[in-house]
Order: C-alpha cells, then structure tokens, then sequence
C-alpha cells in the first residue's frame, strides 16, 4: 500500500462518519420528542449530543435545564441554568425553573419567593410543594386545587395525587386518576398511578395487571418491574417477583431500591450465602436497622456468626426502638449466643401480645424455657395448633381490614382481639381504625390506654399525638406527643411529617 492510499482510507472513513453522524437539529428534535414522552433520560443523552456543537443554544439548554430538574438531580440542573443564563436569557421561565431547583434543594422559602409572580400550572406545583416541605398540608392541598383549576398538567396531578394518597385519601387520589385519564391516558403517570391507587385499596391481581401495563409500555423504567415484584411477593409469587427484580437489575445494576428488593427476596428464599456474599464487602455502608443492615445481620446469624449478629441487631434496636422485627431478632442472636436471660428479657414484651405469630412465640418460649421462668408453659399453651390457628386467622382479617382501609370491618376485630387481656398492640390498631372511621373520642381512649401500658413507646407516642390532631383536639396536648415520638424514633419519617404537619395546624 502506498503513502497516498494509506492517507486517503482514513480521510475516507472520517468522510463517512461524518457523513452518517446526526445533524444538531435532529438530535435536538429527538431530544424534545424524548421529553414529551417522558422519558428523560433519553432526551438528555440526545440534547447533550446536540449541545457538544451548538454550546450556546438557548433552546438546547432550556430543554437541557428543564430535563434535569425532572431527573430530580439538583447540581445538574444548576449547571445548566447557568449555562443558559451566561447567554443572556432572562424571564418568567427562568424563574420557574429556578424556584424548582429551589425545591430540589429543599429551600422552600427561596422557591415560593422565586414562584411569586406566576400563575403557572408549574408555579402551583412548586408552591404546593414548598408547603409541603415546610409542613403545610392545608395550604398545600389549597395550591395543588388551584393549579388543577388552572389548566392540565401531567406532572401537577401526580404530585397531587401522590399526596392524596400519602393522605390515605384513596377516594380523592381516584378522582385526579379520572382526569389524568382524560388528559394524558397513555402517559407513564398515569398508567403508573392505576397500580398505586389498587395497591392503596389492597386490590393486589388489579395492581400486578396495572403494573405489567407499565413494563410492557415503559419497557425501560425500573420502579414499575419493582413495584410489580412486591405484589407478586405479597401473593407468595417469589420466584416471579425475582425475576422482575432481574429485569430491573438489567436496567441499573447499581440502583439501591433494586438491590434492596433482591436482598429482601433472597431472605425469603433463604439463600443466606448468596446475601453475605452480595453484602459482604459493604458492612461498613449499611446503616444499622437499614432493610439491608438486618437482612445482613439475619444472613450471619443462619449461617452460623451469632455474636455479629447480635452486635448488628443490638445496633438496629438503639436506632428503631419501635421496631419489633429487630427487637425479635435480637432476640434470637442472643438466645444463639446462649444468653437466655437477655433473650427473654428481649422477647417477653413482644410475646406478652395477642398479636405474636408462631414464629416469636416459639423463640419467647425457647428463651423462657432456658431461663428456668415458669411463663414458658404459658406460652406453649399458646402455641397449640388449634388455639393458634384461630388467633392468626382474626389477626389476618385485622390486618387485612387495615389494608383495605375498610376501619369499620377492622374495629370490631380488633375489639375481640382486645378480650384476650389488656395489649398496647392491639389498642394503638383499634386507635388508628376508630381515627379514621372519625370516631375521635374513642380513638384517643384506645390510644391513652397503649400509651398508660408504656409510657416511653415511640409509636405510641405518636399515636396519642396523631389521634387528637386527626380529631382536632387538645391540640397542644398532640403538639407534645408528636415531638416526644419524633425525638425517641427521629429516624421515623411519618413521625417527622405528623410533628410537621402539627406544628403547622399549631401556628
């Protein structure tokens, strides 16, 4: 090959690339049909291609802008912004996005004062938002109506939606899901939204159908794969809820909720080696009483190290002083280290309610056994199969009752339950039903009574606090047991909002 052929097959193949390399214009129109679809993260490897060659197109990076303020990712955003304000733009659109980069970075006071002047649908969500971060649900809830009253807006009635629903307001959260239907009934949002409003009512084959929809419309979004593996694992469906896990796992390897429901899963299975060596070289990132955290203690303490187990759980209950997974737990690291005594000390309050499943029971008996206390023969009369059965079977409609927010089915069961004896338990459950059946006085009389059998309980704390805010009463007395649950459990993010949320009824 001579010196001219060997420069001209280079210049050649250069000729073709460029040649068959996407115009910015087009990778920009791509980009935009990307973002109107929704799916962000295509639009921003389309857009940022487009910008490598016109750096300073406004259009490009207003759309630049706007796509990683839906990604939710704060620096990004701030980046592009500037970029974009370098080139002189200015306006009513800047400050928007502005005041939602505000958000993001939970500067509530700064995105209200940036969304002042519009009576954008946009600039309603934000302030919507904003309240809610500040901890005012009722201005909130009032700026969400008025930005449903200003126009359709698909990002709008999610959040809205998604708050009525945090409101345990299924009802209200079904009437935007109605006109989501009508104004975008093909949108991810929406379709989204269907299977979250029938997990809200416990309708779980209506939400696997909803959430199946999803993946195959939305066949690269990971949260509808995890959220149609949980309802698969709510009917027993392990192995198929594994295998969507392992679709998602395709998607983002690194994400954390797909790595936390495959742990979750592998528990279930008990295929405790695959979980030690998934997690072994991250002990000192899981956070104690994390689901990862425990799930890894669990997998120790099966696979035969008891004492770190024990050192894990130990850890978990300081952080989670309400939790009685970690506490029974605890308890059986212990009663596996051959420390009876501590194990029943540790597994005596949880077994004391008429709640306790065979699993607790039997370890509480275990442990009493070993600690010579004569409660042990109690608790084996408890365990007989017939008596058990019985007791398991009102608790599962209890539950289920709860699940399907149907509190006048659940008060009534709960009230048996309440026959066996005197259980904080079983009282904070007919507390919670009686509130939201709006049986107020009863409520806060279920919810003292749990609280006079422990006074120092975190959750039920939090329950004599919630009951009388829900009820509107004796609200300073609530302001008082919701600051106290939220200092004892500060890691509790629904303790953290009740105290928010009455602090903002309070003034």
């Amino acid at each position: 090959m001579n010196l001219l052929t060997r420069i001209a097959i280079p210049l050649l193949a250069v000729a073709l690339a460029a040649g068959c390399r996407e115009s910015p214009d087009a990778q920009f129109d791509r980009a935009q049909a990307s973002y109107a679809a929704r799916d962000f993260e295509a639009a921003r490897i389309a857009v940022s291609a487009a910008l490598r060659d016109e750096p300073t197109n406004r259009d490009m990076l207003a759309l630049l802008a706007r796509i990683q303020l839906n990604l939710g990712d704060a620096d990004a955003a701030d980046g592009a912004l500037r970029r974009l304000m370098a080139t002189g733009a200015k306006g009513p659109e800047i400050r928007i996005m502005l005041a939602e980069l505000a958000l993001l970075r939970k500067q509530p006071d700064e995105a209200l004062k940036l969304a002042a002047s519009s009576t954008s649908t946009d600039s309603w969500r934000i302030r919507a938002g904003a309240y809610l971060q500040l901890g005012e649900q009722d201005k909130a809830a009032d700026a969400f109506e008025q930005g449903m009253a200003a126009g359709n807006d698909i990002r709008l009635a999610t959040d809205y939606a998604r708050f009525r629903l945090q409101a345990d307001d299924a009802p209200g959260a079904a009437a935007i899901y109605q006109r989501m239907q009508a104004m975008a009934p093909d949108a991810y949002e929406t379709q989204v939204l269907a299977g979250d409003l029938a997990v809200a009512r416990g309708q779980t084959q209506d939400a696997i159908t909803a959430y199946r929809t999803v993946t195959r419309n939305f066949p690269g979004r990971i949260a509808p794969y995890l959220a149609l593996a949980s309802q698969l694992d709510l009917q027993g469906k392990v192995d198929a809820a594994m295998a969507e896990v392992e679709k998602a796992e395709k998607l983002g390897s690194g994400n954390v909720d797909v790595q936390t429901l495959k742990i979750q899963l592998l528990s279930e299975k008990g295929e405790w080696q695959k979980i030690r060596d998934a997690l072994q070289g991250q002990e000192g990132d899981l956070e104690p009483g994390s689901g990862l955290g425990m799930t890894y203690a669990e997998a120790l303490l099966r696979l035969g190290h008891p004492e770190q187990a024990r050192v894990l759980f130990a850890r978990a209950v300081l952080v989670l002083p309400g939790n009685p997974y970690a506490a029974m737990m605890l308890g059986e690291a212990q009663l596996a280290t051959g420390d009876a005594a501590s194990a029943w000390a540790t597994l005596r309050p949880l077994a004391e309610s008429t709640l306790a499943d065979a699993r607790l029971l039997e370890l509480a008996e275990k442990a009493a056994r070993a600690s010579g206390d004569p409660e042990a023969d109690r608790l084996r009369d408890r365990l007989q199969p017939q008596r058990l059965k019985a007791v398991q079977a009102l608790v599962g409609q209890g539950q289920a009752a709860l699940i399907r927010q149907d509190w006048n089915a659940a008060i009534p069961i709960y009230e048996r339950l309440l026959g066996a004896g005197p259980d904080p338990e079983v009282l904070k459950r007919l507390a919670f039903a009686s509130s939201k059946a709006g049986r107020g006085d009863a409520a806060i009389g279920y919810a003292d009574r749990a609280l006079a059998m422990q006074p120092a309980n975190a959750e039920y704390l939090h329950m004599a606090g919630l009951v009388r805010l829900n009820a509107g009463k004796d609200l300073p007395e609530a302001l008082r047991y919701l600051q106290a649950a939220a200092t004892a459990d500060p890691r509790n993010a629904d303790m953290q909002a009740d105290l928010a949320k009455a602090k903002a009824v309070a003034g």
